[in-house]
């Protein structure tokens, strides 16, 4: 939301390629921004390999829409496996990326 107001133009929320966990998060900014006057692009689920939530919990959308949940969504412990990261320069590369993001917050807020 910080984002979104220190921005002062229209937002848009968009996927990055995100788990239905991300995704959660997603259309809950969406929900909570008190304009959104552009369709998001949270439809994304389809392109991964996969989810780390099972069954009607994933968010897959139907006819368009994703349902907005009332609960965030349960990870599969069993899935978690399945996408752990493999290669050894991946874990630091993301954490310095998060680093560079939250300190770019710092800057915005």
């Amino acid at each position: 939301m910080q984002v979104a107001d220190a921005a002062g133009l229209p937002c848009v929320i968009s996927s990055a390629l995100e788990t239905s966990v991300g995704l959660a998060a997603q259309l809950a900014l969406a929900g909570a921004l008190p304009e959104l006057d552009f369709a998001c692009g949270l439809g994304t689920l389809s392109l991964p390999e996969g989810d780390v939530v099972a069954g009607s919990g994933s968010l897959r959308p139907v006819d368009g829409y994703l349902p907005v949940l009332r609960t965030p969504p349960m990870l599969d412990p069993a899935l978690l496996g399945t996408f752990e990261l493999t290669d050894p320069d991946q874990a630091p590369w993301w954490r310095d990326r998060l680093s560079r993001v939250r300190a770019e917050m710092g800057r915005t807020a």
